[in-house]
């Protein structure tokens, strides 16, 4: 049985329209798509978590979350967002273009499906920001 939102005390109000309207600039959306990729991604940064249970029980809405869920699931079956389109749109969103502080970040992780092990070897550009980097012991 899921538990909405209205009745774990959650009351949050909708304040998407900012983001519904940056992603539609940026992605060919319609209205509907928008708002509910907008609202899934402000409840991923309120609440801290990908489970999809936990972010429908967080949606800032008086929908319920079975509802939400469901939602959710044909909103992720049926979009498609290129991931070569997705980094580039996420940096123009944010206005970090302009920016020279990028580093590139490498990382590998093993996870186990099945009884396979497969290996990850990301590599992805970052955006170095330390407040005057006095946290950072300089070596010479």
């Amino acid at each position: 049985m899921m538990i909405t939102g209205k009745e774990l005390g959650l009351h949050m109000k909708d304040h998407s329209a900012p983001l519904v309207e940056l992603l539609q600039k940026h992605i060919s959306l319609n209205l509907s798509r928008a708002k509910c990729l907008g609202l899934f991604i402000i409840s991923m940064l309120n609440s801290m978590t990908v489970n999809m249970s936990l972010l429908c029980n967080r949606m800032p809405s008086g929908i319920k979350a079975a509802s939400w869920y469901r939602r959710m699931q044909r909103f992720i079956s049926e979009i498609s967002i290129s991931w070569r389109v997705l980094p580039v749109m996420l940096v123009m969103m944010t206005g970090f273009e302009q920016e020279q502080k990028w580093v590139l970040c490498l990382d590998r992780t093993n996870w186990k499906f099945a009884y396979y092990m497969t290996i990850f070897h990301f590599i992805i550009f970052g955006y170095w920001n330390i407040k005057d980097n006095s946290c950072i012991q300089r070596t010479n």
